[in-house]
């Protein structure tokens, strides 16, 4: 059994050590939210936090001790408990450089936003709030810690806690605040990508994207943090569209419907769905911007992307797929088109029609009933043609291979697609494997 927050007080109570709750857990505390992210701040240095740790028998984490931090699991959950500390940031590192505080002050003063620049004493209840956090928690601002471009340049990773604050909250950046990110926003390529994504995924999974996104534009930290999507605003799209290629991706982010399990994927792809589109520009014989085939060069746009994100290459796949397929329009009363369409998904047809609806929100016109019709004819298909739908070849590559004596190579894929496109078509059932051999020995002919 885990030791309990009431005996790790007493232990450092009986070191003569200070201990007080930090951070995002009395922030959420004071606006009502459940809180998981429970932090402690202590003048005991590491080595003697791990040591009372480990004395009433907690499980103990030191990945980050050189950052002056050590994990304790406690009731089920693992908090972080951190030495006094003030961080720095050197001209070009990756990490910020750490040293020890003496006094809890000291440790405030060096925080980042005063929303989480505030503690209580866990011993006495004692409450400090030396920079007027709890006003900017009730006036929804966003306000750094003393001079804000200092904080920055301390470790410009603040930037975008910053900005991902502005979409988790719903708040609004201090103007002296957002004047110090644009000021630093270059120190952002110093940071390691591991930081910038972890805070760029939160980001995107909070309560208002659109507006955490528009923070990230208007500190001038997207070119840093995003490059990719630096050729977005202000490019302009035709009558359909009520916003230039930025504006309509915000919309689309904001519109896409979401639940905990898909909301990571959904938007993402709902930010890269357009990735394209300044790539592809053209002007059509009527004068207007043509964006033919954005999709597919969005698709590659996005894969490398991700690539560079180190974003897991399953969950990129999905979002990668979900960019190439976006304009897809299969006629809902055709239900080999439809059985085609879901197909290609393998499965993520529900996350691309939810993209497609996000995606016709901002657009000029209501493309709801095709949507509507669409969807019931996925149910349809979904509920009376599974095996169809898996569109799986009746042979598998090892049955090829031993069909024709070759080694493997390309020519499976080939014959696989083939004949799994015409099990889709209703032309070979599934499992007719005498008919398969047949059609791969004619394809083989054909060479």
């Amino acid at each position: 059994m885990e030791p309990t927050h009431a005996a790790l007080r007493e232990a450092f109570r009986a070191r003569g050590r200070q201990l007080w709750l930090v951070g995002g857990a009395l922030r959420d505390r004071l606006l009502g939210i459940a809180s998981h992210d429970i932090d402690y701040a202590t003048d005991a240095l590491p080595d003697e936090v791990e040591e009372i740790a480990r004395g009433l028998g907690a499980r103990v984490t030191t990945v980050g001790k050189r950052f002056g931090t050590i994990g304790v699991l406690l009731e089920g959950e693992w908090v972080e408990i951190t030495t006094f500390r003030g961080d720095s940031y050197a001209p070009g590192s990756r990490w910020p450089d750490v040293t020890f505080g003496r006094s809890i002050e000291e440790d405030l003063a060096r925080r980042d936003f005063t929303i989480t620049a505030f503690a209580e004493n866990a011993h006495t209840g004692e409450w400090l709030d030396l920079f007027g956090g709890e006003a900017d928690l009730r006036a929804g601002i966003i306000r750094a810690v003393g001079e804000p471009a200092a904080r920055f340049r301390e470790d410009p990773l603040r930037i975008l806690r910053g900005v991902r604050f502005v979409s988790q909250l719903g708040f609004r950046l201090d103007p002296a605040t957002a004047a110090g990110m644009r000021e630093t926003a270059h120190l952002i390529a110093a940071l390691s990508q591991e930081r910038i994504t972890a805070e760029l995924d939160k980001l995107l999974q909070g309560r208002a994207p659109a507006a955490g996104l528009e923070a990230l534009r208007e500190t001038g930290a997207l070119p840093f943090a995003l490059p990719e999507l630096a050729g977005m605003p202000g490019c302009e799209q035709n009558r359909f569209h009520r916003f230039d290629v930025w504006g309509h991706t915000l919309a689309t982010v904001d519109a896409i419907a979401v639940d905990p399990e898909n909301r990571r994927i959904r938007r993402w792809a709902a930010l890269l769905h357009d990735l394209g589109k300044p790539a592809v520009r053209h002007t059509k014989p009527n004068g207007e911007w043509g964006f033919y085939r954005h999709e597919v060069v969005g698709a590659e746009l996005a894969e490398a992307l991700l690539e560079r994100l180190r974003f897991g290459r399953a969950d990129a796949h999905v979002v990668v797929l979900l960019v190439r397929r976006h304009m897809e329009r299969p006629d809902p009363a055709d239900r080999r088109a439809v059985r085609r369409f879901m197909a290609k998904l393998g499965g993520h047809w529900r996350d691309l029609l939810a993209l497609k609806r996000a995606d016709n929100a901002s657009h000029t016109y209501d493309d709801t009933a095709y949507h509507d019709a669409l969807e019931a004819a996925c149910l349809r298909a979904e509920q009376e043609e599974a095996e169809a739908i898996r569109a799986e070849s009746p042979l598998s590559g090892d049955d090829l291979v031993r069909m024709f004596d070759r080694p493997p190579g390309p020519w499976i894929g080939v014959i696989k697609r083939q004949l799994g496109a015409m099990v889709l078509d209703g032309e070979l059932a599934p499992g007719d494997r005498a008919a398969a051999e047949r059609i791969a020995r004619r394809l083989m002919g054909r060479g």
